[in-house]
């Protein structure tokens, strides 16, 4: 949940004043202090978060910055900081393959750099080379100003000084193996997603838990109540939200501590380039959904939590959307394996930008490797299920918290999320009634090879130009394929 820069050059006059600026632009509401490091040839640069401490190194120790969440078994207690370190001194260039967790890094030491990303891209990172310089930072509005091409530290590579940049993972390949009976599978996954839980909440007390009453944030949920007694949940939605009931329900069987928060279109405009400036995208479907993730995370924060747990991640990994219900297995398997690599400019850049502008550690249990590497390897008969009358999307994650959350959870329907939060027809509404017929068709083409999908996306378009308005960030956006 950090926020990291780093400035590689020898060049630069001041490298130190511009890796604080860089931080400036990065610190968010609760960002309680700042760390400058400097080595021989690179100055890099942390915010921290409240919850976090500080972490000072020795001169003749690597350096490192680290926006991470790792959970090494032999490392309970480490900051991320020193677990990346302690074992880059004894695995080098090897050191991204015995982690367990999320992160983007980058060490320094004696003139030598390496930076990493997880292999999912959960963790941000954005760079760009200058004639002088190679500059990394946590968001792209760091960057703005510094040079015409700033691109998306890929997920699943690290980049060193004296190599460049190397792949060496990618997500799980989807793809059926084994042979499990289907109860085995569906109690492999509840507590495979528990134990998730628990990884997750270790050391942190009361979570959080954005609660919208569909299938993956009411199991979370109920994976939480298992491992702590104490929980939160929140949830928002328009007066005419079908989330708000649902949310109840799952709130009330729980015991939980629960808030909501109920918003109007004038909110939404009022927050919108807000939500725009953080998320650093203009894709209408993920703005839809991050202004409900900003109220949720506002809401959070007045409310005293800096930890939460999403759902984010079930639907790539059990199958969840519609339009996957008709492909033949195969096609699916390669679909949700796209998704997932997608995953880091859409679903997963809204939860961790949301929970960022306020200074939230926002976590994904569905994400964690224990539970993709085994959802990756089901049969998708499992994951969308023909029970003779209708097609089941995430069946067996149902089937896996069928005893404990309420039958109308477990077998609702899946929404998106700003389809449940009741936000997607004012906002579209709205930008039919305010941007003209005339206007879209002379603006929709922001490229050669960049169009816009509808008016409201182009009001989106409008205000994301406006902060970032170098063309070359295009190419990180991410662009949802489907609504289903």
């Amino acid at each position: 949940m950090s926020r990291i820069v780093a400035v590689i050059s020898e060049q630069i006059a001041n490298p130190k004043r511009l890796a604080q600026k860089l931080l400036d632009k990065i610190k968010h509401h609760g960002s309680s202090k700042s760390r400058i490091y400097t080595s021989r040839g690179a100055v890099l640069g942390q915010n921290y978060f409240s919850s976090e401490k500080s972490v000072d190194f020795q001169d003749d120790k690597p350096a490192v910055v680290a926006n991470a969440n790792i959970f090494n078994e032999d490392s309970k207690g480490d900051s991320p900081q020193r677990i990346i370190q302690k074992l880059y001194q004894e695995k080098g260039h090897d050191v991204v393959n015995h982690l367990d967790g999320s992160f983007a890094f980058v060490v320094a030491q004696d003139k030598k750099v390496f930076a990493a990303r997880d292999p999912i891209g959960l963790k941000p990172l954005y760079y760009i080379k200058t004639d002088d310089a190679l500059i990394l930072a946590s968001e792209i509005k760091a960057l703005v100003g510094l040079g015409e091409d700033i691109k998306t530290f890929p997920p699943g590579y690290y980049y060193s000084s004296d190599m460049g940049f190397v792949k060496y993972a990618r997500p799980s390949h989807f793809n059926y193996s084994g042979s499990i009976s289907e109860q085995e599978a569906a109690g492999n996954v509840r507590q495979r997603l528990i134990n998730s839980v628990a990884m997750n909440c270790r050391n942190r007390k009361n979570p959080g838990i954005y609660l919208s009453g569909g299938i993956d944030s009411s199991v979370i949920a109920a994976a939480a109540k298992e491992v702590t007694e104490d929980i939160s949940t929140f949830s928002v939605g328009v007066s005419k939200s079908t989330d708000l009931p649902k949310a109840r329900v799952v709130a009330r069987h729980l015991g939980s501590n629960h808030h909501e928060y109920v918003y109007t279109l004038d909110e939404m405009l009022k927050v919108l380039p807000q939500v725009i400036y953080h998320l650093e995208s203009f894709d209408m479907y993920l703005v839809r959904s991050s202004i409900a993730n900003y109220m949720l995370s506002r809401m959070a924060h007045e409310a005293g939590s800096d930890f939460v747990l999403c759902g984010e991640g079930g639907d790539e990994l059990f199958g969840g959307y519609h339009y996957l219900k008709n492909m033949e297995p195969a096609r699916v398997e390669a679909e949700l394996e796209k998704l997932t690599c997608n995953g880091h400019a859409n679903g997963f850049q809204r939860v961790d930008r949301m929970t960022s502008a306020f200074s939230i550690d926002g976590r994904m249990p569905f994400m964690n490797s224990n539970v993709t590497q085994f959802a990756s390897r089901l049969p998708v008969k499992w994951k969308i299920y023909n029970d003779g009358s209708r097609q089941i999307e995430k069946w067996i994650l149902r089937k896996a918290f069928e005893r404990d959350l309420p039958e109308e959870i477990v077998w609702r329907e899946k929404q998106k999320f700003f389809q449940g939060a009741g936000s997607a027809e004012m906002l579209s509404q709205y930008a039919e009634e305010n941007i003209s017929d005339e206007e879209f068709l002379r603006e929709r083409r922001i490229r050669e090879d960049f169009e816009l999908g509808s008016k409201e996306e182009l009001l989106y378009y409008r205000i994301f130009k406006d902060f970032f308005p170098q063309d070359s960030i295009l190419d990180t956006i991410g662009r949802t394929a489907t609504i289903g």
